[in-house]
C-alpha cells in the first residue's frame, strides 16, 4: 500500500443548536486504505462524513482532498471527486438501473453517452448485477439497490469512497452480499471510510478501526489490536455488547 496522503481531516468540528456533535476529530487516509468508523448511535460518525464533502459545513476544522482544501467555493469540483453511498440507496425510482449508474458520468463529468454506457455496465457486472441492467429499482430487493448504488459511485472514479451505514436498512440476508462487495473493493485497494456496525467487515477489510462516542475519537488501531487489546474501557465494552447480539 503506498503512503500518498487522500484525505486530511484536521480538528473538525459541529454542532447543532448548541450542541456539540463533532469536538475536534482529525484522522488522515492515504492511498488504498480502508478506515471504518464505528461507535454508538449518535457519536458524530455519520455526521463526519457528511462533513468530509460539505453535505453538512463544519464550523470548525479543515479537511484536504489530494492536499486541495475543501471549501465552498470548489464544493462541486470536489464532491466529483468523493463518492458517497448512503443508508437508503437514493436511487433515481424513474431510471432504470443502467440509467442510474450512468447519468453522473454525463451531467458532472461530462462523459458521451456511449462511454458512460459501457463504464456502467463495467462496474454493474463488478457488483455482481450485469443482468438487472434494464430493471426499475422497485423491481430490485435492497441488497441489490445498494449494489447499485455502489456501482454508481464507482463509475465515477472517485479518490476516496464515503459509506454511511450501508447496510443499516438491509435485513441480515441482504447484508451480506453487500459487505461482499465492500470487501472486494478493500481488496483491489480502493481508499476507503466505511461507517457500520458490520465488526465483521471491520475486523477483515479495514486497515485502521476508529472508536467515536460523543464527538471524540475514543481510540484507533488496527482491527488486531482493537479485537484483541484495546487500551480503553469503553472500547472494549461497546466490542463485547456489539459481539453480544452479532
Amino acid at each position: 500500500m503506498a503512503n500518498d496522503l487522500i484525505l486530511d481531516v484536521q480538528d473538525v468540528r459541529k454542532a447543532y443548536d448548541g450542541l456539540e456533535v463533532l469536538k475536534g476529530i482529525s484522522f488522515s487516509l492515504c492511498k488504498g486504505e480502508t478506515k471504518v468508523l464505528i461507535g454508538p448511535s449518535g457519536s458524530g460518525k455519520s455526521t463526519l462524513l457528511r462533513c468530509i464533502n460539505y453535505l453538512t459545513v463544519p464550523d470548525a476544522g479543515r479537511i484536504y482532498l489530494n492536499g486541495e482544501e475543501v471549501l465552498d467555493t470548489n464544493i462541486d469540483a470536489i464532491r466529483a471527486r468523493i463518492g458517497f453511498v448512503f443508508q437508503d440507496f437514493n436511487l433515481f425510482s424513474h431510471l432504470t438501473v443502467l440509467d442510474n449508474v450512468r447519468i453522473c458520468q454525463i451531467k458532472v463529468n461530462g462523459k458521451r453517452k456511449d462511454a458512460a454506457t459501457e463504464r456502467a455496465h463495467q462496474e454493474l457486472e463488478r457488483v455482481g448485477l450485469a443482468d438487472k441492467a434494464g430493471a426499475y429499482p422497485a423491481e430490485l430487493s435492497g441488497g441489490q439497490q445498494q449494489r447499485v448504488s455502489i456501482a454508481r459511485a464507482l463509475a465515477m472514479d472517485p479518490e476516496v469512497l464515503l459509506f454511511d451505514e450501508p447496510t443499516s436498512a438491509l435485513d441480515p440476508e441482504l447484508t451480506g452480499e453487500v459487505v461482499r462487495v465492500m470487501q472486494q473493493l478493500a481488496t483491489e485497494g480502493m481508499t476507503m471510510v466505511v461507517v457500520t456496525h458490520e465488526m465483521s467487515f471491520a475486523r477483515q477489510a479495514a486497515d485502521e478501526i476508529i472508536f467515536m462516542e460523543n464527538g471524540y475519537i475514543v481510540e484507533q488501531g488496527s482491527p488486531e489490536i482493537m479485537f484483541t487489546d484495546s487500551r480503553q474501557e469503553r472500547t472494549r465494552a461497546f466490542l463485547n455488547v456489539i459481539a453480544e447480539h452479532g
